[in-house]
């Protein structure tokens, strides 16, 4: 069997790998990435060209970030591994383990930087969920002997969905607010309402209706980034608040769980169900004098356009003639 050259062999390795690879000169440019990288980041291959690892660095970490390029192009270190959250091109955040090493020429000067990604987001976040209940469940069990535990977890939790109450969030949001004047970075507001809801429950029960919520919370949480959250607002309505983004941002999750939510089939004894949602967003771009309410009552009107239009919609709230 005819062996390949060694840089033929380097380049099938490279376009095939599964994991996100990319290399960069020692100030951070990238040179090339491989179908993997851009899959993961969002890029094409074409617009890298012009891009920094700094573009795709929180801001946070890009003090961290100078000191390490500069570490690997001085040879005072030839790799490190570390676990932190990284940026897409629609701005969404994910968790990834970034194996980083120096590249040298074949005199031993450092010529470049060789990144590999490997995305661990769905494994943080389901870390993150199991942390959140094993906490949970510990702080139920010292609590079992207090007549009140009942009334205190009601007092923050919905039973059905195990998610956040409409009180809870609306202290969550007041944070927020007062968190994006400080910092003046844009957040969202997303409300979701279950088009049709009571036909299901006409048609099918309640019980039927209470497993559609149960099913479309799973599927909102699969669908959302690992910062933002979600409550049960009342009823079938649920409210979405989209951290630290812009207004495309924010519809690109969305339209994301919009479309999840439309593909989404739900069985029950024998049927299948297939429901879909309307949802309106608004947006606090950091220096809105706005409080919760009026948030949520743009992200409400929004979301009532979206009905009156046809259902199966996302709304923007500044979209709105």
């Amino acid at each position: 069997m005819k062996s390949l050259p060694q840089e033929d062999l380097y380049a099938k390795i490279f376009n095939s790998a599964l994991v996100a690879i990319g290399t960069t000169d020692t100030k951070g440019n990238f040179s090339a990435v491989n179908p993997a990288w851009c899959k993961a980041l969002g890029w094409t291959e074409e617009e890298t060209n012009t891009l920094n690892i700094k573009d795709i660095t929180l801001a946070e970490e890009q003090q961290t970030l100078n000191q390490e390029l500069s570490k690997l192009a001085e040879g005072k270190v030839c790799s490190l591994r570390k676990t932190q959250r990284y940026k897409r091109k629609d701005g969404s955040i994910f968790w990834a383990d970034l194996y980083r090493s120096a590249l040298f020429n074949d005199k031993g000067k450092v010529m470049g930087i060789l990144d590999i990604f490997v995305d661990i987001d769905v494994q943080v976040r389901s870390e993150k969920v199991q942390g959140e209940l094993f906490q949970s469940l510990e702080t139920l069990n010292k609590e079992l002997s207090n007549a009140n535990i009942g009334l205190k977890r009601q007092a923050k939790y919905d039973s059905l969905t195990g998610l956040y109450n409409r009180w809870v969030m609306l202290e969550m949001l007041n944070k927020e607010i007062i968190s994006s004047l400080e910092t003046n970075r844009g957040f969202a507001v997303g409300i979701a309402d279950i088009d049709d809801f009571k036909k299901v429950n006409d048609t099918y029960g309640h019980d039927c209706g209470d497993l559609v919520l149960v099913k479309l919370t799973q599927s909102f949480l699969q669908k959302i980034r690992v910062t933002d959250s979600v409550c049960r607002w009342g009823g079938e309505e649920f409210l979405f608040l989209f951290s630290e983004t812009t207004e495309s941002g924010a519809m690109i999750v969305v339209e994301r769980i919009r479309k999840a939510i439309e593909e989404l089939i739900i069985n029950y004894k024998g049927n299948q169900i297939k429901v879909t949602i309307t949802i309106g967003v608004s947006f606090y771009n950091g220096q809105d004098h706005l409080d919760s309410k009026e948030l949520v009552d743009r992200a409400d009107k929004a979301m009532y356009e979206g009905k009156s239009s046809g259902k199966n919609k996302a709304v923007l709230y500044s979209n709105i003639p």
